[in-house]
């Protein structure tokens, strides 16, 4: 697969069976501008209308490149690949569902041109539900903007305020740095590569509004089970644990800083799994907290919660009214949010 222009950034889009949403996901690619942008869809044996609306699109414009596996690798495989076939000297990583926002690439380049030193431009990715409300913009909380070194670059990054990498410009020369996302880490693969790319070199974070990530209720999060994520943070502990770049009281207070976090995901993923009834994904993260970390109130509230709901189907319907009630008032706090971006929203 070779380029047909010369190009300097690469979108790299993993898709399966999503064609409407593929789409608005190249188009928003190809929106950013200029022969600089080449976008290559690597299509995990969809079988559907998939390869007949990416070679449409292609036949007018060949910015697009579009390879089909022959069987279903796998996501995680997927992935690897196309960031494998990457050969300028930029790229992003853009899911089938999520899309870019107008002057994303050119903010981003213009930054990474002026500090060649960054080895990445990091943006503010839009976290929206699918009817187009806005949940929340991790990069609005940072406190600050422009070039951040190691290792204040990694603790930025900490306590859930770590950018999306869809929203992220990366140049292609850190994959020789850092190698690729490493597949062991599962579901949070993504955080992985962004936290050991911030731990490791430079890069410039703009409160930009640059891409769209979409919550969706059947997403990959919300239904499959905690061995699908939770074995992957476990790595990622080893990965920080191990990573030289970083001197021994970096790493202390980064694996600190993480282990907070994981604690605090553990509990919110089993609170929100209460909510459809799933007491074995309740329990298993009640145990994994406890494996982790020891017996503690957050997993005694996940079980007494869990054991109480079983006993009182009633119950259950109560907490997930109180629990929906709970995340519409956070949701409802962040009207400043909404106000500011909702104009930026796709809305079908």
């Amino acid at each position: 697969m070779t380029s047909p222009v010369r190009s300097l950034i690469t979108t790299i889009i993993p898709t399966y069976q999503r064609p409407k949403l593929l789409r608005r996901a190249i188009e928003s690619a190809l929106e950013q501008g200029g022969s600089e942008v080449l976008v290559r869809v690597f299509d995990n044996a969809s079988g559907d209308e998939t390869s007949a609306m990416v070679a449409g699109i292609a036949a007018s414009d060949p910015r697009v490149i579009y390879h089909r596996h022959d069987t279903n690798i796998g996501a995680s495989a997927n992935f690897d690949f196309g960031l494998r076939q990457v050969d300028t000297p930029y790229f992003s990583i853009l899911s089938d569902d999520d899309y870019l926002l107008p002057g994303f690439y050119r903010r981003a380049l213009a930054d990474l041109d002026d500090e060649s030193k960054a080895m990445f431009w990091a943006g503010m990715t839009l976290t929206a539900d699918e009817s187009g409300k806005i949940w929340y913009a991790r990069v609005d909380q940072w406190p600050r903007e422009g070039l951040f070194a190691p290792p204040e670059g990694l603790m930025a990054m900490m306590h859930g305020l770590s950018p999306l990498w869809t929203g992220i410009v990366f140049r292609c020369t850190i994959l020789d740095g850092i190698g690729f996302p490493d597949r062991e880490t599962l579901g949070p693969s993504d955080l992985d590569f962004v936290l050991r790319a911030s731990a490791r070199y430079p890069y410039v974070l703009r409160k930009h509004p640059s891409a769209v990530f979409i919550l969706h209720a059947s997403s990959f999060g919300a239904t499959q089970p905690l061995t699908s994520f939770w074995p992957g943070w476990q790595k990622m502990f080893r990965n920080l644990e191990v990573d030289t770049s970083l001197d021994a009281d970096a790493r202390t207070q980064a694996l600190r800083a993480l282990h907070h976090d994981a604690r605090r995901m553990l509990f919110r993923r089993g609170a929100y799994a209460l909510c459809a009834g799933r007491y074995d994904f309740c329990r298993a993260a009640a145990q994994a907290f406890e494996s982790q970390y020891g017996k503690g109130a957050k997993p005694w509230v996940l079980r007494g919660l869990t054991a109480a709901c079983e006993k009182f189907p009633g119950l259950q319907g109560l907490y997930t009214r109180v629990y929906r009630w709970a995340e519409r008032r956070m949701v409802g706090s962040r009207v400043g949010l909404e106000a500011r971006y909702g104009h930026l929203i796709k809305r079908s």
